[in-house]
């Protein structure tokens, strides 16, 4: 039997931690009674057939249509019908349908088409939230340059507490995949005197902006990554050559590296827009031109505004996007508008991930308070400095000290808490900034202390891998894993620190016991239409 390298280990534990879910989810829609939470139903279509593997699918996985998820398998059955419907972004029920397309073709007459949605959005996001934590794990181990820590954020991230949502019909895991995976190729080095900036980030980005409304935010990491790379290596050549010219005639030419990377940076946002103006424009057309809808008519007997009505206040706006009057519309989201006693259970329920962020957040500020006031940038950029370097203060202990590469990732998650806590519903904070930001994960890696255990001393680890590993060199990060797992974890597919271990500290167990909880009762909660994040 193999031991699982780090990355297996997380591979394996991604895919066990959502058959869990979908497991949990099955068992608690079977025996608990749905809660009547008086919401948007997707409509029947009444010819369509049910056969006995369609009441099977719907019993194994009828627990994940529940809020939101009915707008999504929605719009992938019939499309953009209503209005409201446009406050959920295309790409994730686009990438559904077509999937749903293949599986039909190939279980024929076995299956209709809905139950063909509900498992086609399952497979997809079994297999895009794999992929979002081994991205997870490649950006953590760039940006912390430590393997346990990136070890264990992408272990709590497979059992983050908003999992539920990252396994049932909703677009979190393609937008966590998305976004970290923009986040990892603004992390890549490149070369900005030849303007080598890889214009591929501009895709995921581009792609994020198509799945959730604040994948907006994520272009701000390609905007300061170019103006720090800039900054701190296109400018400082500049100065360089130009102090050590000596035919002032070719100035014009040491501007060309600035010239070239700005062409680079203008090419990487027009690839990041286009996918969202296309978007914006089908919605202008499907909704603000006046024409006759054609549904059929189980979809047009409704009291939601159709396509082709042209009635809406949005379509008369400057910039015609329905985004923000939808969502005030139809949800009463503002400024400050969920601030009512009724929602103080929601407040509570939020009140974890919040407080988390925001207190770690500003220790983070606190202990780089100098480098924050410089966004990030080095203070020697040209090479000297008219005040005295700035010295790491090697006393300091808070969350990211003396890290200048997590700024932009704070200011990331500052904003959307921040945003979170003034205008969205406060429940929903969990799962936005768990799919939208690595600093949850992040913050409490490095709050959780795992305790020795027999199979974890380093005398016993050591043994062991001379023992198998003649012949071999063990890599070094294999051999810190194994210190933080212990030897017989690292033989499980599916048994990780987070689950099978007690922390040794009263800080360490608070964040397990709410990771855990939230997984299992969020699912509970979830699969039956009671409320959750």
């Amino acid at each position: 039997m193999n031991m699982y390298s780090p990355r297996q280990k997380i591979l394996w534990f991604a895919f066990s931690s959502r058959i869990v879910v979908i497991f949990l989810q099955a068992i608690s829609n079977f025996i608990i009674p749905d809660h009547d939470a008086n919401v948007f139903i997707s409509p029947v279509d009444p010819s369509l057939r049910q056969t006995y593997a369609d009441v099977a699918v719907n019993n194994l996985l009828g627990g994940m249509k529940r809020w939101d998820a009915q707008y999504f398998i929605h719009i992938a059955q019939y499309g953009y019908t209503y209005e409201n419907c446009l406050a959920f972004y295309p790409l994730f029920p686009m990438v559904v349908r077509y999937v749903a397309y293949g599986l039909c073709s190939l279980l024929g007459t076995l299956l209709n088409f809905h139950s063909a949605l509900l498992i086609s959005a399952t497979i997809i996001n079994v297999l895009m939230f794999i992929k979002s934590a081994d991205v997870l794990h490649r950006l953590s181990l760039r940006v912390t340059r430590s393997e346990c820590k990136a070890y264990k954020c992408a272990i709590l991230y497979c059992v983050n507490p908003a999992s539920i949502f990252f396994t049932a019909p909703y677009s979190e895991t393609l937008f966590a995949w998305m976004s970290f995976y923009t986040m990892l190729k603004c992390t890549e080095n490149e070369t900005l005197r030849f303007a080598n900036i890889d214009i591929t980030s501009g895709m995921p980005a581009g792609f994020s902006l198509i799945t959730r409304s604040n994948g907006s935010v994520n272009i701000g990491f390609i905007l300061y990554t170019s103006f720090k790379n800039v900054i701190e290596r296109t400018l400082p050549e500049i100065v360089y050559k130009y102090k050590t010219l000596k035919h002032r005639i070719i100035i014009p030419v040491l501007l060309l590296p600035l010239f070239t990377s700005s062409v680079a940076l203008f090419l990487v946002l027009i690839i990041t827009f286009i996918p969202f103006l296309l978007v914006q424009t089908y919605n202008y057309f499907k909704f603000c031109i006046l024409n006759d809808h054609n549904l059929p008519e189980f979809l047009s007997n409704t009291e939601y505004v159709l396509p082709g009505s042209a009635e809406s206040p949005w379509c008369n706006s400057t910039i015609p996007l329905s985004y923000s009057y939808i969502q005030s519309h139809y949800w009463d989201v503002g400024f400050f508008k969920y601030y009512k006693l009724k929602q103080i259970p929601n407040f509570i329920l939020a009140s974890p991930c919040i407080f988390l962020i925001l207190y770690h957040c500003i220790s983070y500020i606190n202990s780089n308070f100098k480098l924050c006031l410089r966004l990030g940038i080095k203070s020697n950029v040209f090479g000297y400095s008219n005040k005295m370097p700035y010295r790491q203060k090697q006393y300091s202990k808070g969350f990211g000290a003396n890290d200048p590469s997590m700024f932009v990732y704070i200011v990331h998650v500052m904003f959307l808490t921040i945003f979170c806590i003034i205008f969205v519903h406060i429940q929903v904070s969990t799962r936005l900034l768990a799919s939208a930001s690595p600093v949850l994960y992040w913050i409490c890696s490095s709050r959780m202390n795992v305790g020795p255990t027999p199979t974890s001393d380093q005398n016993t680890i050591n043994e062991h891998f001379r023992r198998i590993g003649i012949g071999k060199r063990i890599p070094s990060h294999h051999l810190s894993i194994a210190n933080l797992e212990g030897v017989d974890n690292m033989y499980s597919k599916w048994k990780t620190f987070v689950i099978s271990r007690r922390m040794p500290d009263f800080h360490s167990r608070l964040i397990q016991y709410y990771f855990i909880g939230y997984f299992i009762i969020g699912t509970i909660f979830y699969s039956n239409f009671y409320p959750w994040t």
